[in-house]
């Protein structure tokens, strides 16, 4: 059975659940209509929000990022899609388009590093750091 569009898993999820979309979008702290922009597939939730949502259905991560779920863009790893900046009083959008494709390690990686505490989660970079620094002395 070929895997579901992030979109339509949300959907799935949800109404297994027997949750509304208002109830959702309030466990996220958002709006109704910014929760269903998430199923209607005209947005992708950031990572935090991927979190939550895999807390709330109590499933892993991965079950909701897998190889063919909507790839994973610049703007899902962060806040917002769109973000502001307000300059002499005129308030302008920019939006990045870049996908990112993650690897199945990559994947991995952020779901095993979404498991951990904050205080692993700062050893863990630290490691990281160190053995790039390393890597790059080896050159």
């Amino acid at each position: 059975m070929p895997e579901l569009l992030l979109k339509d898993k949300l959907r799935e999820l949800r109404t297994k659940a027997h949750y509304t979309q208002r109830k959702v979008g309030q466990y996220l702290n958002m709006t109704r209509q910014g929760y269903a922009h998430y199923e209607a597939g005209l947005r992708n939730p950031d990572y935090q929000t991927l979190l939550k949502l895999s807390n709330l259905y109590q499933i892993d991560i991965g079950e909701l990022i897998n190889s063919q779920t909507t790839p994973i863009t610049h703007d899902t790893l962060h806040e917002d899609v769109n973000y502001s900046i307000k300059t002499n009083n005129v308030k302008q959008k920019f939006s990045t388009s870049r996908v990112i494709q993650l690897t199945q390690d990559e994947k991995k990686l952020f779901n095993l590093y979404s498991r951990l505490t904050e205080s692993e989660k700062k050893d863990v970079i630290l490691i990281l750091e160190h053995k790039v620094r390393n890597s790059k002395k080896n050159l």
